[in-house]
């Protein structure tokens, strides 16, 4: 009766691995941490993160972790490692299609690499037209000041879901508005309406309560792509060029 057992248990987990969608080498490292009794925290992270990054679902990645430690325990896996794989499978996912997304998914505004192939556009239509770029176009920048204290995380993303509002309340032609790093906007805009765009804007703030302190700023456009492209970078790590306006 023994040998049976055995042998059903073999042929269970055999049968069961030819249907795992999750590479073996990934849950290996997993059956091993189970089995010696270690912290599968760590391990589990390393699964989330590789599942996502290889297009796995949530559900077939935790079948198939359930699979794994019944077969090394008998029992469903501990509800901490299955949080650590599930906040790393989320972040690496959000990441991916954030990266191949068009649009911020917080704000629904464009990305920056978005906002620089809009840009480079129109640099190459200003070329062709024997003009200038930076006679043409400009930045309007929205900047959220930091307020400190333990629940800004949440307020600057309700903030910056409202400055998104306002500026395509304001830009509603064919600007290109984009979200830039974790506390500013830029809206693409054309250097004739730059004024009036950026002073209806700060009309608009002044007058919204889910909006806190924040700096609004017209940008001038560089002479060059790659000159504004640079810009774009500055502008997402938080510094900033010469102030137009």
């Amino acid at each position: 009766m023994k040998h049976n057992e055995t042998a059903s248990t073999s042929a269970y987990r055999v049968s069961t691995e030819t249907l795992f969608l999750v590479p073996m080498r990934h849950l290996d490292a997993l059956r091993d941490v189970l089995r010696r009794g270690g912290d599968p925290e760590g391990a589990a992270v390393e699964l989330g993160t590789a599942a996502a990054a290889e297009g796995i679902g949530w559900s077939e990645l935790l079948r198939d972790v359930e699979d794994v430690s019944r077969s090394v325990s008998g029992s469903l896996p501990p509800y901490e490692m299955v949080r650590a794989m599930s906040i790393a499978w989320t972040e690496t996912a959000l990441q991916d299609a954030y990266a191949m997304s068009c649009e911020d998914p917080l704000t629904g505004l464009t990305t920056p690499e978005h906002l620089r192939t809009r840009l480079d556009d129109a640099y190459r239509l200003a070329e062709r037209n024997g003009a200038a770029a930076s006679d043409q176009w400009a930045f309007v920048v929205v900047e959220l000041t930091s307020t400190g204290g333990p629940e800004i995380g949440l307020l600057r993303s309700l903030s910056m879901i409202a400055v998104s509002d306002l500026l395509r309340t304001c830009f509603d032609g064919d600007e290109t508005i984009a979200r830039l790093g974790e506390r500013r906007a830029v809206a693409l805009v054309r250097r004739s309406d730059a004024t009036r765009g950026y002073t209806a804007l700060r009309d608009l703030i002044a007058q919204s309560p889910d909006v806190p302190s924040t700096r609004v700023w017209v940008e001038g456009v560089p002479a060059s792509s790659q000159a504004a492209s640079r810009l774009l970078g500055e502008l997402g790590r938080g510094s900033s060029a010469d102030e137009l306006g």
